[in-house]
């Protein structure tokens, strides 16, 4: 009987435990596009989130193509359920960064957005935290961002474009 007792309070606890956090991979709806790379979603249990697209740096709204970098990043996201892959760190079911925003990679119909983003010439790879993607997804990004380039895509169709870290450190 004892354990009968112990084992229902143990799933009861887990439960109550596992109810409060989101897994590192999670469905959620895009609420709103702050930017090119950062999003609010909530997720199936009504809990909202700031989510900023790992892998990629867009530029800032009031820098070239921030406007354009929004724009798309809304077109293809709004109001859109979404799959977010994150990975748990420091005891959290998933990553966050300074700023408290949920760290992932955002998947819509199978297609990576993040990697949309630098292919279509609207965000940079974000190469200073590259280490914190799989490998596969480095050599993806790099090439999506050299492709880009090459081809004149999106910020990549001006002469000198700078990208948002030089910029965001010129404004202070």
């Amino acid at each position: 009987m004892k354990r009968i007792i112990f084992f229902t309070y143990a799933v009861v606890i887990t439960f109550t435990l596992n109810i409060n956090f989101v897994r590192a991979d999670f469905t959620a709806k895009v609420l709103r596009v702050v930017d090119g790379d950062t999003v609010h979603v909530e997720d199936e249990a009504g809990k909202k989130f700031k989510v900023r697209l790992t892998g990629i740096d867009a530029p800032e709204k009031n820098q070239s193509y921030g406007l354009a970098s929004t724009y798309h990043l809304r077109e293809l996201l709004l109001n859109k359920v979404v799959f977010l892959k994150s990975k748990p760190r420091k005891g959290m079911p998933y990553s966050v960064d300074r700023y408290k925003r949920v760290l992932a990679k955002i998947i819509l119909d199978g297609r990576d957005v993040n990697l949309s983003q630098v292919l279509s010439g609207y965000a940079w790879h974000f190469k200073r935290y590259q280490k914190q993607q799989t490998l596969k997804d480095r050599e993806l990004y790099s090439q999506a961002e050299i492709d880009a380039k090459k081809n004149e895509l999106g910020l990549w169709g001006e002469k000198k474009p700078i990208a948002p870290w030089k910029w965001r450190k010129m404004k202070k």
